[in-house]
């Protein structure tokens, strides 16, 4: 017989976490209250050189990472896009001296 898992619901979490890199390249990670506040702080940062990578909700007792969808509607490409933020390793070194060489 299957066994189900809970539905984890993003409306019962009690707090957010979002790692990010900042224009020294130092992985940070910060931690907010609400959903909100979370993405008010990243797009106040979209003036800066800054990479959002993880984003975290913290529902039953756990960290569980997610990420904002475009749209409602998933295509094949959104899924790839997905599988591939969910299952590669952290890429972001070569991403920041890329970004930092083409300045």
């Amino acid at each position: 017989m299957p066994k189900f898992k809970k539905r984890i619901n993003i409306e019962n979490a009690t707090s957010f976490k979002l790692e990010y890199r900042d224009g020294n390249g130092e992985m940070k990670e910060k931690e907010f209250t609400s959903y909100k506040s979370m993405e008010q702080f990243h797009s106040r940062q979209e003036a800066f050189l800054y990479l959002d990578f993880h984003r975290y909700a913290f529902v039953n007792e756990k960290w569980h990472r997610f990420m904002k969808l475009r749209s409602p509607f998933v295509f094949q490409e959104e899924l790839d896009f997905i599988n591939k933020t969910f299952t590669e390793e952290d890429e972001s070194e070569n991403l920041q001296t890329i970004l930092i060489e083409d300045n």
